[in-house]
């Protein structure tokens, strides 16, 4: 079940919505890894992974959203914080088609 994410930990630029699932991230340098997203906004997400990744890095991401045949697809995410082995990335270039999936999703999930 989606809920709205009520950490003050971080700047929200949009209301996350709590959201648990599979997240593959690789970089132009060839570090490739997988995660598992703990909250997901039109703008970024949160995940935890094993794969130790750094602030400041540029990750290629496919997240695969539940009740959703294809991947979602990000060009271009830049992590922004790291705790351990979570992690925040922000969302910087996606595809009209992608950005719009991702608006209508975190909208279903807001009103569940």
């Amino acid at each position: 079940m989606a809920r709205i994410s009520t950490s003050t930990k971080e700047t929200r630029n949009a209301p996350r919505i709590r959201l648990t699932c599979r997240l593959f991230f690789s970089t132009d340098d060839h570090l490739e890894g997988e995660a598992t997203v703990i909250d997901l906004s039109k703008t970024g997400c949160a995940a935890e992974s094993e794969t130790i990744v750094e602030a400041g890095m540029t990750l290629d991401l496919f997240i695969f959203l539940p009740d959703y045949e294809w991947q979602l697809h990000i060009d271009q995410a830049v992590v922004r914080w790291v705790r351990g082995q979570i992690f925040g990335v922000e969302f910087q270039n996606l595809r009209p088609v992608q950005k719009e999936r991702l608006r209508r999703l975190v909208e279903k999930l807001r009103a569940q």
